[in-house]
């Protein structure tokens, strides 16, 4: 047991956990340390409610912020060695075996990358290295890997590529075209980095009224799905038939059209990933503040729908939600950028997050949901927020 929990469980009250949001992310070192430091692999988890058995990258990548967190708040020499065996476990050609794009999924047949989500991730975390460390050489590789995907100027969209090279196709799911602009304004605040990175996420900025589709209720709709368009939907469906995906799109949209919103197959992923698109946006923000994006009347409905009563009924019971998205994390950090005086809301996020998946005794994300490796390592996107006081409740069932 570490100190964290030592603490932590020091001041048990009946039926509650008091502790704050900076012990939750040190404990989730701490109780992998051993691991970390010898081969810099955090548990490879199944991709929450996907089941596709994951490497090591995605919980490692997402591993390497929380280290680097914890280092910039106490500088303990076993977190540096967990981050520097991290980094050279990112380095090795274990997770790039083709010197391709990363790998990510072990079973997937076209995309052992993840699409270009996979690739976000582990962009992210060594820019974030790159910075902490001073090691010019991860901005390059994050760089490499980065211009590997074709983008199209049409579009404003990027083509995944698998971690043989061999394989291309234009990533059709919204968030993952989000996470990667994301990932790119990140790199691109390193003066060392190719100005042509700044210039497709700002390409990506530009074509957002158009690219970004959301239901009457202002939810993001999940598929890739610009407004009506006849030269961007005749790409969207030719790189559907080249990878064996047309059938679905043509399902989904018809049922779409005559159902309506609640009738849409995908509504119930668009609920879940809701929170994890505007985390994205909440990044983009501090990167292009004055981008005349952050005023369109679409990411104004956007965010009030995230702030509505009825996105926090949807998201009870939705797979997609706290177990895997950690939709309290991030709708705390969304609201650390785009509201005034939010801090009761924020911690009632929190505490909603922790109170379904936490178990306190651990600092493991392990209760009600599928895959607590991968949701614990997602605790490192509480990394960018500032440090709250929590009261966590600990004597409720599990499947609340």
């Amino acid at each position: 047991m570490t100190i964290a929990v030592r603490y932590i469980t020091s001041k048990r009250m009946v039926g509650n956990t008091e502790t704050i949001l900076d012990e939750v992310l040190v404990g989730s070192i701490e109780n992998h340390i051993d691991d970390l430091e010898t081969d810099g692999k955090f548990p490879a988890g199944l991709n929450g409610p996907w089941k596709n058995p994951q490497t090591s990258v995605r919980n490692s990548s997402h591993a390497l912020i929380t280290a680097i967190y914890c280092l910039k708040r106490n500088e303990v020499q076993a977190h540096r060695e967990v981050a520097e065996s991290i980094i050279s476990y990112l380095k090795s050609n274990e997770v790039r075996p083709y010197e391709e794009t990363f790998y990510h999924l072990r079973e997937h047949e076209k995309s052992r990358c993840n699409g270009l989500i996979g690739q976000a991730w582990t962009i992210e975390a060594l820019v974030e290295a790159a910075e902490y460390f001073d090691r010019p050489e991860l901005v390059a590789l994050a760089e490499e890997v980065f211009l590997l995907h074709p983008f199209d100027e049409e579009l404003a969209a990027w083509k995944y590529v698998d971690i043989d090279g061999e394989f291309q196709s234009l990533d059709k799911t919204f968030n993952h075209q989000l996470w990667f602009a994301m990932a790119g304004a990140l790199l691109a605040d390193h003066t060392e980095a190719s100005p042509i990175v700044e210039e497709q996420v700002r390409r990506f900025l530009e074509e957002l009224p158009d690219n970004l589709n959301l239901y009457p209720s202002g939810l993001i709709f999940h598929p890739f799905k610009p407004e009506f368009d006849i030269k961007k939907y005749a790409k969207i469906f030719a790189e559907g038939v080249r990878s064996g995906v047309a059938h679905k799109m043509v399902s989904n949209v018809a049922q779409a059209i005559v159902g309506g919103e609640e009738g849409d197959p995908m509504k119930e992923t668009s609920v879940g990933y809701h929170s994890f698109n505007m985390y994205a946006f909440a990044v983009l923000h501090e990167y292009f503040p004055n981008h005349p994006f952050w005023g369109h009347e679409k990411f104004e409905r956007a965010l009030a729908y995230a702030r509505s009563e009825r996105f926090k009924d949807q998201l009870d019971k939705n797979p997609y939600g706290y177990p895997y998205n950690c939709t309290g994390i991030e709708m705390a950090y969304v609201l650390d950028v785009f509201a005034d005086d939010a801090r009761d809301l924020q911690k009632w996020w929190l505490e909603e997050q922790f109170r379904r998946t936490l178990d306190p005794e651990t600092m493991e994300m392990s209760r009600n949901n599928p895959d607590p490796a991968t949701l614990t390592a997602r605790l490192y996107e509480a990394t960018r927020l500032p440090d709250i006081e929590l009261s966590i409740e600990t004597d409720i069932d599990d499947d609340n």
